[in-house]
């Protein structure tokens, strides 16, 4: 289920697409918290990286696109949820510029790896290279529990 490895995959698509719920972030640590200490780590987000890739590489080509990314990002969205064309091609366009590291066009399975852990690390709030569940949910606009 990609949507739980939504973290590691693609938090702008996350925002975009869906809101994190409480139930999504506990998957997204029964799956990815693979040592159990309540964080994840860069070590972590880079081991869930391939299913992630593989995941949105649509034909298991080696590569993402622009139309990957579109596909991906309706297939994740809530069922209620219309993307106008303008708005899911400039979506798509962005993450792929953002995920494409040599900018060819195409993002590679490490250049994903890499856009994964540098994303994951947008939520690292106290700079230690890891994120804590308290991190996630606020990262993700979930409220956190005092």
């Amino acid at each position: 289920m990609a949507l739980t490895r939504m973290f590691s995959s693609s938090l702008l698509l996350a925002f975009v697409a869906t809101q994190a719920t409480a139930a999504e972030i506990d998957e997204i640590f029964r799956t990815q918290d693979t040592n159990g200490d309540n964080a994840l780590s860069v070590e972590e987000a880079r081991a869930a990286a391939p299913a992630d890739f593989r995941a949105i590489d649509r034909g298991a080509k080696g590569y993402i696109s622009a139309d990957d990314i579109a596909a991906w990002t309706v297939s994740e969205s809530k069922s209620d949820m219309a993307w106008p064309a303008q708005a899911l091609a400039a979506i798509s366009k962005s993450t792929l510029e953002m995920w494409d590291g040599n900018h060819d066009g195409k993002v590679t399975e490490q250049e994903y790896t890499e856009a994964a852990v540098a994303l994951m690390l947008l939520a690292d709030t106290d700079g230690d290279r890891r994120v804590s569940r308290e991190e996630l949910q606020r990262f993700r606009g979930e409220p956190v529990k005092p």
